[in-house]
């Protein structure tokens, strides 16, 4: 049982390495989706400023027609009043082109408002787009970085792979089961010392007569407080005395 739980030891060492990397990769993968939602943010918010900029200038176009031909209609009526001898008919053709002129002047003002909008619309926009140039930039830079160190980990992760493959077949399928559960339940530790009678794996004290049972290493102990498979490890002088 001895040999069985330092292969599992061996193995637990080789199954960190490979838990680490996984951890890395997520990280990575992480990093590089996290920079292409950036990317695809600054272009949604491009064409969103786009979409805005072109209706705001479509209906600045519309209302400029609209302001010129009113200023057309009111050139019109004021040749009219030069032909126009009645007073009331001229004093009613002027309160025309009165109304004329105050519509085009908040027709005026509208379109002043709306072009500093307009303005401001492609300020932002240039601004955007600049950002988005540089994203692309620095993504291209770094993009092949972080695609090389997950090349470079998915390739530790094959080779510690093959070792882990190797070392599990020297191990018994039913210690194997016991052993890769716990590994998932407690964090990657699943095999640890008793090192002066203390569980390396949770620090609490164990019993006396299960200290002798794993110093016996007879069979498969657990911790009974982490529940993690316990063993004991004598030292070199103890050994050579043995």
């Amino acid at each position: 049982m001895r040999a069985q739980i330092e292969i599992l030891a061996s193995l637990q060492i080789v199954d960190r390495e490979i838990k680490e990397n996984a951890g890395i990769r997520q990280g990575l993968l992480g990093e590089l989706q996290e920079k292409e939602r950036g990317i695809r943010a600054k272009k949604q918010e491009i064409e969103v400023l786009t979409a805005a900029c072109t209706a705001k200038e479509k209906l600045r176009q519309e209302k400029d027609r609209v302001l010129q031909d009113e200023g057309k209609k009111a050139v019109d009526k004021r040749m009219r009043m030069n032909r126009i001898k009645n007073i009331k008919e001229l004093q009613a053709l002027q309160r025309e082109i009165d109304q004329i002129r105050q519509a085009n002047s908040e027709l005026e003002e509208e379109l002043l408002k709306m072009m500093i909008e307009i303005d401001g619309i492609k300020g932002e926009l240039k601004t955007k787009q600049e950002e988005l140039v540089q994203a692309q930039q620095e993504w291209q830079q770094t993009q092949q970085g972080l695609q090389a160190q997950v090349s470079a980990i998915d390739h530790a992760v094959d080779e510690a792979s093959r070792r882990r493959q190797s070392i599990a077949a020297e191990i018994a399928a039913d210690i194997m089961s016991r052993y890769e559960l716990i590994f998932s339940r407690r964090g990657g530790t699943a095999v640890v010392e008793v090192t002066g009678g203390i569980c390396q794996g949770c620090y609490m004290n164990i019993p006396p007569q299960l200290r002798n049972e794993i110093i016996r290493n007879e069979k498969l102990n657990l911790c009974p407080s982490c529940q993690r498979i316990v063993y004991y490890k004598p030292s070199e002088a103890q050994e050579k005395t043995a």
